[in-house]
């Protein structure tokens, strides 16, 4: 039996037409959803920070549920003449770049919230920090941890142009 390459196509389309269903359908089953829950970790130093930079402590916390997603994060010894920042990351903290860019709901989208998760972290005068927010929408698998990073160095007039990551807590259930 002779099979006519120029036919090839055609079957192999009809084929994969039979196989296939509601496309939307098919795109909702292959995205991974991440259950509701609690998902925490602890702040470790990360080695890219800048020299003299203190062992930050504390905790990270991630809930998720039908209402979306509150962040939260207790640190201990900041620099109370400082000012610090901390976000969602996309990766682990044991990753070449610690914790790896912003996590972002639309990936590629704006820097700024609603489409990332910015802490503003206030620090009292011991160099006890705490930071919180919060988005009606529940973040995804892939914000897998929680980064500290210096907005502005005491006595700086300026915040950092880039400001450097400090410590890392990879988000894991709790």
């Amino acid at each position: 039996m002779k099979i006519h390459l120029a036919a090839l196509p055609i079957a192999v389309a009809l084929v994969l037409a039979g196989c296939g269903g509601d496309d939307d359908e098919d795109a909702t089953a292959e995205t991974p959803e991440i259950a509701d829950g609690t998902f925490s970790g602890t702040f470790a130093k990360v080695a890219s920070a800048p020299k003299g930079t203190k062992k930050i402590g504390g905790t990270a916390e991630m809930v998720l549920s039908a209402s979306g997603t509150e962040v939260s994060l207790s640190a201990s010894n900041l620099d109370p003449k400082a000012k610090y920042v901390a976000h969602v990351h996309a990766d682990s903290c044991d990753a070449e770049d610690p914790g790896g860019a912003h996590y972002q709901y639309t990936p590629g989208g704006g820097d700024m919230p609603p489409n990332e998760l910015h802490l503003p972290v206030t620090v009292n005068k011991n160099g006890k920090g705490k930071g919180e927010t919060t988005n009606p929408v529940k973040a995804g698998p892939e914000a897998k941890s929680v980064v500290i990073h210096l907005k502005r160095a005491a006595g700086a007039k300026k915040d950092e142009a880039k400001p450097p990551k400090l410590a890392c807590a990879d988000l894991a259930a709790s």
